[in-house]
C-alpha cells in the first residue's frame, strides 16, 4: 500500500502568485500549488491583487496543508506534484484557502481538479 503523505503545517514563509506560496516549518521550506483553482501568472493582468490577496489570508497565520492523494478536495483529479510544487488543499484554521480567494475574486475554480467548489459568485476556469 502506498504511504500517506503527512499534512505540511507551517508559515507563509514566500508568496509567488495567488495558487503559489512557500511553507515553512523549523527545518525546511516546501513550495505548495494550492489545488483545485487558478488565480493570475506573475504575466497575467491580475497577478499582484491575486498575490496580495494569499499573503493577506495567511500572514502571520498557522498554515496547514493537505497534499493531494491524502483526503483532498483534488483527490483522484490531480497528480500529487506540479513541476515543482507539491499540490495541496490548504488551510488557515478550518478556512480552505483555495476557496477563500474565490469568496475575494482573487482566483476560479478549476473543476477539472477540484470537482467543482460551489464558491457564491466564483468564476469557472473552462
Amino acid at each position: 500500500t502506498a504511504a500517506v503523505a503527512q499534512d505540511i503545517v507551517g508559515t507563509a514563509d514566500k508568496i509567488i502568485d495567488g495558487d503559489t506560496l512557500w511553507v515553512c516549518d523549523a527545518s525546511k521550506c516546501q513550495k505548495i500549488r494550492l489545488c483545485g483553482i487558478d488565480a493570475p501568472d506573475r504575466i497575467q493582468q491580475g497577478w499582484r491583487a491575486s498575490r496580495d490577496a494569499l499573503q493577506a489570508i495567511t500572514k502571520g497565520k498557522k498554515v496547514r496543508c493537505v497534499p493531494v492523494g491524502s483526503g483532498t478536495d483534488c483527490d483522484g483529479r490531480s497528480k500529487p506534484r506540479s513541476r515543482d510544487r507539491i499540490v495541496a488543499q490548504c488551510f488557515v484554521e478550518d478556512d480552505d484557502i483555495g476557496k477563500e480567494m474565490m469568496r475575494r475574486g482573487q482566483a476560479c475554480d478549476w473543476p477539472k481538479f477540484s470537482g467543482g467548489y460551489a464558491v457564491p459568485g466564483g468564476c469557472a476556469k473552462k
